[in-house]
């Protein structure tokens, strides 16, 4: 063992912390928000050594979203989710760069960003998608870095995904929602899945598709695009929480019991 470092106990409404570590150069970053948000801070660690580079106390309850690094404007901004607001933080020093609207329910789904902006949703009590635009300063509450806002088809867990011009938002049920990502325009919602399932894992993409893997084990390959359609149904006959990874032309599925690599049979790639 290099080091070992108590940050102390997290209160998450009794289901434990579940934001990831974030490396930053030569930083572990680790968002340790608390139940109702005293004592709630971010703290930087020397990843060789442990010790404390810089903490930033916060006002925010319980998340559980894992921190996102974006470029924006030559500088690189770290993006935490919050319900009360959504704020950036230079991730060097912990200097706060900009705070703008909350996501308003529990911050679970991770950010994802592309064409300038950040996309953050939430969807436990109440549904919320809003895109912010990345490199401002300040306070951005209701502005217009503020670039829209979708009340609709948001997931308690899963979170969305953002491949080529539009954002996918997904329920819990699987049911997609299909939105311009710079302008927010609706395409398509309510798109189904041809069985009922619940989702933990979040969706991934590839090759123009979209794969949606349930808990129980079953995954829709959908067209990625303005048109909903499921193209395949597959299964691992096992289930799954975890989500998907594709890497080196193979998808990787971690289900209750077995590790799969799925990849094309040989001669067919």
């Amino acid at each position: 063992m290099k080091w070992q470092v108590s940050l102390g106990g997290l209160a998450k409404a009794g289901l434990g912390p579940g934001t990831s570590p974030v490396i930053y150069e030569g930083l572990l970053i680790l968002q340790c928000d608390q139940e109702m948000g005293d004592g709630s801070f971010i703290v930087a660690l020397d990843r060789l050594t442990g010790e404390e580079v810089w903490r930033v106390s916060r006002k925010n309850r319980r998340s559980w979203a894992t921190p996102l690094l974006v470029q924006a404007g030559g500088r690189t901004e770290l993006v935490a989710a919050g319900a009360e607001a959504v704020l950036a933080y230079d991730p060097a020093t912990g200097r706060e760069l900009w705070r703008a609207n909350g996501v308003q329910s529990h911050p679970i789904p991770s950010f994802v960003a592309g064409h300038g902006m950040v996309y953050a949703t939430a969807g436990s009590q109440a549904k919320r998608a809003l895109a912010i635009r990345l490199g401002g300063s300040g306070d951005l509450t209701d502005s217009p870095q503020i670039a829209w806002r979708y009340n609709k088809g948001t997931a308690y867990v899963p979170s969305p995904i953002l491949y080529g011009q539009y954002l996918y938002l997904m329920t819990d049920a699987g049911l997609l929602t299909c939105l311009d990502a710079l302008t927010g325009a609706l395409q398509y919602e309510g798109g189904r899945v041809p069985v009922p399932a619940t989702f933990t894992a979040s969706p991934v993409a590839f090759e123009d598709l979209l794969l949606l893997t349930s808990e129980d084990g079953d995954s829709f390959v959908v067209r990625a695009g303005p048109t909903h359609g499921v193209v395949r149904t597959n299964s691992v006959g096992e289930p799954v929480y975890a989500s998907p990874a594709i890497a080196g032309g193979r998808i990787y599925i971690r289900g209750e019991r077995h590790l799969f690599a799925i990849g094309a049979p040989a001669g067919r790639r």
